[in-house]
């Protein structure tokens, strides 16, 4: 019969040898030490998997044929952290991968500030810290720096942008992705898209963004009486391009207000043209005696408070009609009548 202390020998022997692949004597010290390792993030793996360290070493052997290699979760900041210059130099999205950048020669006059405004988005700190120099440093005529691409960059802030706008969704859906993670609805229109505050003035109604943009403008047309008009409005209209109008969406005639979400930054020849065509319509039902309702809503670019197109729902009478307004002024059928 086998002594209870043999067989609990017998057990930890074979602990040992599953762990670390090494027969321990008997009534030896166990090494607390296993040679297999992740070459990705250092973890232990199971015999015959990863690379083997012998005795603690640096050099490595590779698992035998046929060894199969488990998978393991990567630190990626340890991993990036551990892994030399060369290495990183491979990897698809490192800065320092040959294929993300250009070599720039130093021409006389250059400076970190002008190579750095060649790209969009590319700080002065960013190119310093690429080519491995002090940021106020000067440079040499003949000196060599790694330019990022463009496309590198734009890549780059598209992916934080993603994440960004991910992240976001999921703040402020409890949780939950949206149906397209993979491409999600991007953070500025998700923060611009949402929660605008309504106005009521003179029987028209508006809706306004957070940024005090008119995304809607739409009520009953009626004559005012005696037409009024902001000329500091109509002037100080925002992003107004050198020959916008200060537009109105609903005209003086109609009893538009006079509040600055009431106008916008409009093309000349779209404010005095088309537009102006249309209002001409609808006082001439208005004078007919039949209800003319509008419905107005402007489209934005981005974060840009002129609108590059205005889409006009009218009904008169109830029956439907439509029309989309580019904000331009070479639209030839914004012409003037």
């Amino acid at each position: 019969m086998q002594h209870p202390e043999e067989r609990s020998h017998h057990a930890t022997a074979f602990e040992i040898y599953l762990r670390t692949g090494r027969r321990p004597v008997r009534d030896a010290i166990e090494r607390k030490f296993n040679p297999w390792h992740d070459p990705d993030d250092g973890r232990f793996t199971f015999k015959d998997q990863g690379r083997y360290f012998p005795d603690g070493k640096s050099s490595a052997r590779s698992p035998r044929a046929g060894a199969r290699r488990t998978a393991s979760p990567q630190n990626a900041g340890d991993a990036f952290a551990r892994e030399t210059d060369a290495a990183r130099a491979q990897r698809e999205n490192d800065p320092q991968n040959p294929r993300n950048h250009a070599i720039y020669v130093v021409r006389n006059g250059d400076s970190l500030t002008r190579i750095a405004a060649t790209r969009k988005g590319l700080t002065i700190k960013d190119l310093a810290w690429l080519n491995r120099i002090p940021s106020d440093q000067r440079l040499r005529v003949g000196q060599r720096l790694k330019l990022p691409h463009q496309r590198y960059l734009d890549e780059g802030r598209e992916a934080k942008n993603k994440f960004l706008a991910l992240a976001y969704y999921m703040r402020t859906h409890g949780g939950r992705l949206p149906p397209n993670p993979a491409n999600p609805p991007s953070l500025q229109s998700q923060i611009l898209d949402s929660n605008w505050r309504r106005e009521s003035r003179n029987g028209y109604d508006y809706q306004i963004d957070v940024i005090s943009r008119t995304r809607r403008a739409s009520g009953l047309l009626t004559f005012a009486e005696r037409p009024r008009r902001s000329r500091a409005n109509q002037a100080n209209v925002p992003d107004r391009a050198e020959k916008d109008d200060g537009g109105h969406y609903v005209a003086a005639r109609f009893n538009g207000p006079t509040d600055s979400f009431n106008h916008f930054a409009q093309s000349a020849n779209f404010n005095r043209g088309g537009y102006r065509v249309l209002e001409d319509l609808w006082a001439a039902e208005l004078r007919a005696g039949k209800k003319v309702f509008v419905d107005i809503v402007p489209h934005y670019e981005g974060a840009s408070k002129r609108p590059d197109a205005v889409a006009v729902t009218w009904y008169v009478n109830g029956r439907r009609q439509f029309k989309n307004f580019p904000n331009k002024a070479t639209d030839k059928k914004n012409g003037k009548r």
